[in-house]
């Protein structure tokens, strides 16, 4: 073995070190990404819940209150709402977040959905949401599934 081909072996191995490291560099900050989301929409959803009215998240429980007047707090809380599931459900279908993550918002979102006051609202709030038609297919399909079935928009 001459010199020349040392130096060829070392260049092509050195390449490949360098190719590897790169694909590294980028795994990793993929992932940073997927945490730096999730941390975002948990941040999104914890101010929603400090913000929103109790009686929004009181009516997915089975012997929930009366349902409310319609108020502007209601209706705030439920386009909140709908709009942090609507964003999640887009970061999934575009595979900026893991499908686990996805389910975990869905089967709280399903509980929301679900509740007379959302079924009650949902035909005034859908016009806010019909240029992203896939999400409120999603919302409407909800509707007609009985409760236990977590494998939609999935």
């Amino acid at each position: 073995m001459n010199i020349g081909q040392i130096i060829q072996y070392t260049t092509v191995f050195s390449l490949v070190m360098g190719g590897l490291g790169l694909v590294v560099a980028v795994l990793n900050r993929r992932e940073q990404v997927k945490t730096q989301i999730f941390l975002a929409l948990y941040a999104h959803y914890d101010e929603l819940l400090k913000n929103s009215t109790s009686r929004f998240w009181m009516m997915s429980l089975p012997c929930g209150p009366e349902l409310p007047e319609c108020s502007e707090d209601v209706i705030t809380s439920m386009m909140r709402f709908c709009t942090l599931v609507s964003l999640t459900y887009l970061l999934f279908r575009e595979h900026r977040i893991p499908k686990q993550m996805w389910e975990l918002m869905l089967r709280s979102a399903e509980r929301r959905f679900r509740s007379p006051l959302f079924m009650r609202e949902w035909e005034h709030l859908r016009e806010e949401f019909e240029s992203f038609p896939e999400f409120v297919s999603l919302v409407t399909s909800v509707h007609r599934i009985p409760t236990g079935n977590v494998s939609l928009g999935t």
